[in-house]
């Protein structure tokens, strides 16, 4: 079935004009292709990153005279259930008093708190970053965002030293809470789910009819999860032979999770087609790639040395966050992968930070983007636009050696294939993919925030969408 898929790709090149249609077989073109036969060289240096820009992309907030003020406004009208009352104190740093933290209590029991951390700018306060404390014997999970931005006084803040797992946890970091004064606090409209949005791009009248009845099922379906929930999905596919679309609130910010790999691993092939790095570079791993979660190069020590080619394949077969913190350190920084994302049309979608097993309070604070960038960006990784024929070839041969859980996959008829990549966090379920469809091949993006803890209730939600769109893509 892989052959199929890749035949597909070199279908879709060949009707692009990517490649020569003289050639004598697929066969020999995929040959052409392996990765063996890739020419790279293990003794270029790596790149400096210069030409790129720095990265973070700094979200759009109103400006106001209090960090707490600044903070209200961001997680209330972005989590459902926060109020007033969930703004709980303000942390002052006395490193540099330019920094902040606030306090907020998560709507639900289970949720626990969440940390906006601050900088003063003349004479208002804007979020930088923000995490989800609940990993008081293990802060090092989520200190892998804040350290070297964030003062140490307020990272230690977080938890104060009774709550570490013994006496030789953090320090306490001598800080006093401020407490909020809740009347203080802007009127804003607080968060709910919006009402699903359908949306149809250039569908053929000769599709609309089965189109339109598989979205109504994944506009109910979205529906059914905010009201039981409170949650928040999105869903939008694309015919990689027509070229149309359509979804459910296709343009909404969601947490990416570890989906924002995908382009990485375009920014990645770019500097390989551009002959600054190749497959068969070799470079060692640094402290700063740590991160916890998926993959087993958090318990390898630093310094150790792998090829580009098997820190791609960790990164999208075994979701591994040291391999794709390195990969991004190696290319040179966000910046260049958000450049990368735009240039292809997903201007919505940031790499704003190093990938971790954490989240942060709202998308805006996060790696983040929707799911039409992220079909649009498989679309043209599909049709050889992203990068050259040959990287894209490559690109979707590692996306299908991805075994991990798929709910996108459990959704399709056992024998129909896809190339993909999932990811989930708190409250978060995402997944995209290209999938193999015998008439309409297509791609598919779902995305979801802040609804069930329950990881198999986050799969079902993303099984049943992909269900629903596998049906509108085979007319029944």
């Amino acid at each position: 079935m892989l052959v199929v898929l890749l035949a597909s790709l070199v279908s879709g090149l060949l009707a692009l004009g990517y490649v020569s249609s003289d050639m004598t077989g697929v066969g020999e073109y995929l040959s052409m292709l392996s990765w063996e036969n890739f020419s790279s060289s293990s003794e270029r240096a790596a790149p400096d990153g210069s030409g790129t820009s720095s990265g973070e992309p700094v979200p759009e907030q109103t400006a106001d005279a209090s960090p707490e003020a600044v903070s209200y406004r961001l997680v209330a009208t972005e989590i459902p259930g926060i109020d007033a009352g969930s703004i709980q104190s303000v942390y002052k740093s006395a490193l540099d008093p330019s920094w902040a933290s606030v306090r907020v209590e998560g709507p639900a029991e289970d949720e626990g708190t969440y940390i906006i951390f601050l900088q003063r700018e003349e004479d208002s306060w804007k979020a930088r970053k923000s995490i989800r404390a609940d990993e008081p014997e293990n802060p090092e999970y989520e200190n892998v965002v804040l350290d070297g931005v964030v003062p140490e006084d307020l990272i230690e803040s977080v938890y104060p030293q009774s709550m570490a797992a013994d006496s030789s946890g953090p320090e306490s970091s001598g800080l006093l809470a401020e407490p909020v004064e809740t009347g203080s606090l802007p009127s804003v409209e607080v968060a709910e789910p919006p009402e699903p949005e359908v949306v149809t791009d250039e569908v053929p009248e000769d599709e609309r009819e089965h189109v339109d009845k598989r979205i109504e099922d994944a506009r109910q379906e979205i529906e059914d999860y905010a009201d039981d929930y409170e949650g928040t999905a999105g869903v939008y596919a694309q015919d990689l032979k027509g070229g149309w679309g359509y979804g459910v609130n296709p343009d909404e910010i969601f947490f990416s999770a570890s989906v924002i790999k995908i382009p990485l691993m375009v920014a990645v092939f770019r500097k390989i087609d551009e002959g600054e790095i190749s497959l068969n570079d070799s470079f060692k791993t640094e402290t700063g790639d740590w991160a916890g979660g998926a993959g087993w190069l958090q318990w390898e020590e630093a310094g150790t040395s792998h090829t580009v080619q098997d820190y791609l394949w960790m990164m999208m077969t075994q979701s591994d966050n040291v391999a794709t913190n390195a990969l991004l350190r190696y290319v040179g920084g966000p910046g260049y992968v958000n450049e990368v994302a735009d240039s292809l049309g997903a201007s919505n979608t940031f790499l704003y930070q190093k990938v971790t097993s954490e989240r942060a309070a709202v998308p805006s604070l996060d790696n983040r983007t929707t799911p039409r960038d992220m079909a649009t960006l498989l679309g043209k990784l599909y049709t050889g636009e992203a990068t050259s024929p040959e990287s894209s070839q490559k690109m979707v041969e590692i996306m299908y050696q991805n075994h991990l859980q798929s709910s996108i996959k459990d959704g399709l008829p056992e024998d129909v294939e896809a190339a993909k990549k999932g990811g989930w966090l708190y409250k978060v379920y995402d997944e995209a993919a290209i999938v193999w469809h015998e008439d309409h091949p297509y791609v598919v993006a779902i995305f979801s925030k802040h609804g069930s803890e329950d990881v198999e209730v986050g799969k079902a939600l993303l099984k049943g969408l992909s269900k629903d769109i596998y049906k509108a893509q085979d007319g029944s």
